[in-house]
């Protein structure tokens, strides 16, 4: 095959897969472990079957039918008959209810294509629009096939053979736009494609790939399933593409090649390097990377233990494969995207001319892989699409042999101050650094500058760095004004479907710990002493004209002038009716420097206690934060998100202001009670905090209810529960009046350690690593924990499981309600606060508008709509409530 040929223009995919099945009938087409492998006969009578229904129901070749088949073997066979025949229109099941009801508003389709049987909400979704509704079930006995039913129509469709300009699937972008695009690939796009990738990698009726990047992606679809098929090779499809087991994909299946992005490649790594002779446990020929760079270090070591080339490539949803690094003898230069067809890529400047070798531009691509147009989209056809080129909207450039590199996306550019700097140059230098696992590049608001630059980073498990430290390291990388002004911890980046970071997501949804522009005012303390860090975070943000500083931000770095700090003092000295000298900003950069400087010179102390929406007109929360870093700002997103009608009282750890530490869990909760019953006088109380601060709101409901009041909820937030697992608690038990308190704390951090490899989480370190915390705080707080061996409590506990095991918890609360929360035990309180606060103020909702139950109850029932109640579209798209047995 060659690329576009006049010969292939006026072929359908249906026809060339039936030259082949008519030339090799017997040669496998579909395998897999788990059913005998379906040959070309048998695929070919698949597809006739499946179009023949189609057309007696009354669906011709432009019919466009949605698919939604849970990922496997039988989604890749409804695609590719779909798609000979009509439109498929692939659709992701792990698509939440809100975003199926966008696609499907946005399709126009004329049917959906379910699994037998289902009664998913996406079905329900369709029968409201009254689509027609297509059943599909397996033949079964270890067979791969399809039976699907549908109402025959009283006019069936006639049986014409698709246009092979006309679509043959339809795809929508993954989701890294607040808008999916809908881009629809004709049979002589992918006809061409195929050629392309055969003509590349020198592809035969020999050659079996190894499918497992989803087929209702680009990527997956021509890749890995249609490009096989339509060179005569085969698909081997392993019986869950979610876990790598090599055995299965290697040995059994096996294929001569695969192609998948960085992240599955680096899973693959980690198996393989326990593999004694790794070359001879496979048949792979080559390996193809594509989606994003892919590090060296895991392109060399593949490389190195299974004895293959790994070959970066380069691609994109409207034009299929564009560029890509060949197996030797061809061209290869690791690092880029390898050579593109000829005659098919420029580099073009901003005026829209070409650029000379190795300078950087917009990559533009034209040829037969490339899509006539997004549709419904005249606009953005018009921006997209000049003169019969697409342009990518990625930068590149081209070196002196014709080698691609991608440097970013235009979009993604950072304009600080006139600079334009490509996120992924960033990326490439903090990767370079032994503690960083991911990073992720963006920009954020700035007041002079209008764009400043700001990193998310996930560090390898155990590794410690502060963003000092990195900031240190990137001065030798990087030039100063690339270098990140805010780095964030997290335990994994927001990601789509098919893995590319979503930096939309990390600017939208981490306004609560960057304090980005549209973030909610930090509200007016209710009552009690002044919170300076509060009131410095208000007045800085208000001089510097941005909502992104926080109480870490070099006040000068964020835009501020000697001006504007003449300024800032005379604020502060109307705000606690004190001089402050102009000395007091040396080696004060930050409001968290500042605030214990002016507290020491005014004698004004720092509140533990700050009250959030003091209006509210729902009984207040009691939050033990438990942030030794951030304290009361770390509230922000979930202050937020509640909105302003529900108080809530942020009560900071002790020692976070420099006051005394008590010394056990008990005694924090001792020193605290008096503070909060100055507030409220009488129950019945709601409870709350996040990992010792949980612990903490625990022994202060304890302490409420001795003395005789009413506690009506304990919203604990993932702390460790290894004290309330009766083995745990014998073993601390014994240890605690024998060990020093440095060996029971180390102690205590095993157990909390194998209790998270227990529970299968990924989503990283339970808490702000060491490093971060202050060392007297990190070690009073770390031993107290340990130390800790709660006593039964008959009060209701909501237990907010991100990382740890809360179900152990009922061995202390016969009332224990457990929710599953995403993003883990750093982020479960920022980034992925919507679920957690979105039960918590349906809890809050149900007890304010019942009358205040009796003490004595023993369980509470759960309130009416909080089960696995899947109705809210922002809940919908992280997550489902999971409760636990009780």
């Amino acid at each position: 095959m060659r690329d576009g040929t006049e010969a292939e223009a006026k072929l359908t995919l249906g026809q060339v897969i039936g030259q082949t099945a008519s030339s090799f009938p017997h040669q496998p087409a579909i395998v897999s472990a788990t059913f005998a492998p379906l040959t070309y006969r048998g695929l070919q009578r698949q597809l006739d079957g499946i179009r023949r229904q189609l057309r007696l129901a009354g669906f011709d070749c432009n019919a466009r039918i949605g698919i939604l088949m849970p990922n496997g073997a039988d989604a890749v066979l409804t695609i590719v008959a779909v798609a000979c025949c009509s439109i498929a229109v692939p659709l992701d099941p792990r698509l939440s209810q809100a975003e199926i009801d966008q696609r499907l508003d946005m399709l126009r389709l004329n049917a959906l294509l379910v699994p037998q049987g289902s009664a998913s909400e996406a079905r329900q979704a369709a029968e409201r629009r009254r689509l027609a509704i297509i059943e599909a079930a397996p033949v079964g006995h270890g067979q791969l096939g399809l039976n699907i039913a549908v109402q025959v129509s009283n006019v069936p469709a006639i049986d014409a053979e698709p246009d092979p300009g006309s679509p043959a699937f339809i795809l929508q972008t993954s989701g890294t736009t607040a808008q999916p695009k809908l881009i629809p690939f004709s049979h002589s796009n992918m006809l061409a494609a195929a050629a392309r990738l055969q003509a590349w990698f020198g592809l035969t009726h020999w050659d079996r790939c190894l499918s497992v990047s989803s087929p209702y992606y680009s990527h997956g679809l021509k890749v890995t399933v249609f490009t096989p098929l339509l060179t005569g090779g085969s698909i081997a499809v392993p019986a869950n593409c979610a876990v790598v087991a090599l055995d299965e994909w290697l040995d059994v299946l096996r294929p001569t090649w695969y192609s998948a992005g960085p992240t599955l490649h680096a899973a693959v790594l980690d198996k393989a390097e326990s593999l004694e002779d790794a070359p001879a446990a496979h048949t792979l020929r080559f390996v193809v990377s594509g989606g994003a760079p892919l590090l060296k270090e895991v392109q060399d070591d593949l490389q190195r233990i299974l004895g293959v080339p790994v070959l970066e490539h380069y691609g994109s949803s409207e034009a299929a494969q564009i560029a890509t690094n060949l197996p030797p003898p061809g061209p290869n230069r690791p690092g880029t995207c390898g050579q593109p067809w000829p005659d098919t890529v420029a580099i073009v400047g901003e005026d829209g001319h070409p650029l000379q070798a190795s300078e950087r531009g917009e990559i533009w691509v034209r040829g037969p892989t490339v899509t006539s147009g997004y549709l419904d989209a005249p606009e953005l056809n018009q921006a997209a699409f000049k003169e019969g080129w697409f342009r990518t909207g990625d930068i590149g450039s081209l070196d002196g042999d014709g080698f691609l590199s991608v440097h970013g996306r235009l979009s993604e550019l950072i304009n600080r101050g006139g600079e334009k700097i490509a996120p992924a140059e960033i990326e490439s230098a903090l990767l370079r650094h032994p503690a960083i696992a991911e990073a992720a590049a963006f920009a954020i608001a700035h007041p002079r500058l209008g764009e400043d630059v700001a990193a998310a980073i996930i560090r390898h498990p155990g590794a410690q760095t502060t963003p000092a430290e990195l900031r240190q390291f990137l001065q030798r990388e990087l030039a100063s004004f690339k270098i990140p002004r805010h780095i964030l911890f997290l335990d994994q980046l927001p990601k789509g479907a098919t893995g590319k970071v979503q930096r939309r997501r990390l600017r939208e949804e981490l306004d609560g710990l960057l304090g980005h522009q549209g973030a909610m005012p930090l509200p007016a303390v209710n009552k009690g002493p002044l919170d300076l860090k509060a009131e410095l975070l208000t007045l800085w943000r208000r001089l510097l004209k941005s909502e992104a500083v926080t109480i870490d931000d070099d006040f000068f770095a964020r835009g501020g002038d000697s001006l504007l700090a003449m300024e800032m003092l005379i604020e502060i000295e109307r705000l606690i009716g004190h001089p402050v000298p102009e000395t007091i900003l040396f080696g004060a950069e930050t409001i968290r420097q500042l605030a214990p400087k002016i507290a020491m010179q005014t004698g004004t102390p720092a509140t533990p206690f700050f009250q959030f929406s003091a209006n509210g007109d729902r009984p207040p929360l009691y939050f033990f934060n438990g942030d030794l870093v951030s304290g009361h700002t770390g509230m922000r997103r979930v202050v937020e998100l509640f909105g302003p009608d529900y108080p809530i009282v942020s009560i900071d750890p002790h020692g976070l202001h420099g006051e005394p530490i008590p010394p056990s869990i008990e005694q924090m909760a001792a020193d605290r009670l008096p503070l909060i019953l100055e507030r409220q006088t009488s129950g019945p109380f709601l409870l709350g905090g996040k990992c010792n601060g949980a612990m903490v709101a625990f022994e202060a409901a304890r302490l409420l209810m001795a003395a005789g009041h009413e506690v009506d909820m304990v919203a604990m937030v993932d702390p460790p529960t290894v004290t309330a697992r009766p083995a745990h608690r014998a073993i601390i038990g014994l240890m605690k009046p024998i060990v020093s308190p440095y060996l029971l704390r180390w102690t205590y951090e095993q157990m909390a350690q194998l209790e998270r490899y227990s529970k299968a989480s990924t989503s990283g370190p339970i808490a702000i690593a060491e490093s971060e915390i202050p060392r007297p705080l990190w070690d009073a707080y770390s031993i107290a924990m340990a130390q800790y061996l709660p006593a039964p409590l008959e009060v209701p506990v909501t237990f907010y499981a991100a990382e740890h095991d809360g179900r152990a918890w009922r061995h202390l609360s016969s009332q224990l309600e457990v929710i599953q929360v995403p993003w883990g035990h750093r982020g479960c309180l920022t980034i992925g606060a919507e679920l957690l606060v979105d039960h918590l103020r349906q809890r809050i909702d149900a007890l304010a508008d019942r009358a205040p139950p009796p003490l004595s109850r023993t369980r509470r029932e759960r309130p009416a709509g909080l089960a696995c109640d899947d109705n809210q579209g922002a809940r919908a798209s992280r997550g489902r409530y999971t409760q636990s047995a009780r």
